[in-house]
């Protein structure tokens, strides 16, 4: 690996960065929205289409949000290690509004129900409700985002099940055999829901490029040309109302023209050519050399199996990597493991470098207990897939 300069303080591990660079094109979290899908590039045209029909509204709400609400939003999101576009989310789920209350009785910021706000410490009662509460209702949403992400191992699914339910997307990606969330089939309300975050990201980082004369144009290019036609005496002022049948339901030609009204808009996102999903293989290969327990807390040592590039950096193979155990389930067989460090086999300096166990079959965080002789000093050997973190 060569020499490698420490810039960190006494007692400090110097830090070993593994940047992914980003993916061209539009992406959640890292992860890439596959726009040259026909389908994925329809339905987020709708939804971009649906956020930018009220300008000025928009226009003031982003300047609010910016303003108040994500400068207390993002520190929290970046202690627990959570993509900073989940703030996008709070924004769908409540409009950033204290006092919002969904059907089901989700209340806050986040939209917590009674009980898994209860569950993450937030008091409710009477007088009181922490739900409505942006900095203590974050901290609870960021705790129970780390649980789905320890689950589930994609930010885009993490996302999904927070409307949908661990279970069923669980049970969702079970019985289509399908791990991509853009993919799945599941009811209308979260099939819908990451492209309203998505719609709501790019309208905030990029406001220029949705709210301008150019866009509402083409959003109201039927009544211009409509218009002008009249004025030309094309077609009559008062045309007579059409009689028979209509050949398509009046919703498919709706959504048909609110799709056609941003293809200019979508044009420039669909170009990229597709970025290949890491979801079934891990950004580092190591095998275990030395375990500890089966439990939580235990520290086990693993050696890199390659020497592998992350980003900019090159992790060179028999490097050892010393990951934690984060949890055991035993119902379902799997150890969740977290690397902490690791230390170079060419001067046995330690880096910090997270990194969490990837399993190979479903892309998902956890990995299949090893069997009994694979723990044994000289069983099989037992590998595992690592995945940036």
């Amino acid at each position: 690996m060569g020499q490698r300069k420490s810039r960190s303080g006494p007692g400090k591990l110097p830090v070993r960065t593994a940047s992914v660079p980003k993916p061209a094109g539009v992406h959640f979290c890292g992860e890439p929205v596959p726009v040259e899908s026909g389908a994925v590039a329809h339905n987020l045209s709708v939804a971009l289409m649906r956020n930018v029909s009220s300008q000025n509204y928009l226009i003031s709400f982003r300047r609010r949000a910016l303003a108040q609400y994500f400068p207390i939003i993002e520190p929290i999101l970046k202690k627990y290690r959570i993509p900073d576009d989940f703030k996008y989310l709070a924004v769908v789920e409540s409009g950033l509004q204290a006092d919002a209350v969904s059907h089901k009785g989700a209340v806050g910021y986040w939209q917590l129900m009674p009980e898994t706000a209860t569950e993450l410490g937030l008091k409710l009662s009477d007088k009181v409700d922490e739900r409505k509460d942006l900095l203590k209702s974050t901290d609870a949403a960021c705790r129970y985002l780390r649980i789905l992400y320890r689950n589930l191992g994609s930010w885009t699914m993490v996302a999904a099940a927070y409307n949908g339910g661990i279970g069923r997307m669980q049970s969702h990606m079970k019985k289509q055999h399908e791990t991509n969330y853009y993919f799945l089939s599941m009811n209308q309300e979260t099939s819908d829901y990451l492209y309203k975050i998505v719609a709501v990201k790019e309208f905030f980082q990029f406001p220029g490029q949705y709210l301008t004369s150019n866009l509402m144009a083409a959003a109201n290019s039927y009544e211009r040309e409509r218009a002008e036609a009249i004025a030309k005496g094309i077609i009559p002022a008062e045309e007579p109302e059409p009689v028979g049948f209509a050949i398509e339901p009046k919703e498919s030609l709706e959504l048909r023209f609110e799709s056609a009204s941003v293809d200019s808009l979508l044009g420039a996102l669909s170009r990229p050519k597709p970025v290949p999903s890491a979801l079934f293989k891990g950004d580092v290969q190591a095998e275990l050399v030395k375990p500890g327990k089966v439990a939580v807390g235990q520290m086990w040592q693993f050696r890199l199996t390659e020497t592998t590039q992350i980003g900019d950096q090159k992790l060179d193979k028999n490097d050892l990597l010393y990951a934690l155990v984060d949890d055991v389930d035993r119902r379902s067989g799997q150890i969740f493991l977290r690397s902490t460090k690791l230390v170079s086999a060419a001067d046995q300096r330690p880096y910090k470098l997270t990194l969490i166990g990837l399993n190979p079959q479903t892309g998902l965080a956890g990995v299949p207990l090893p069997k009994a002789d694979q723990l044994k000093p000289g069983g099989r050997v037992w590998a595992v897939g690592w995945k940036v973190l």
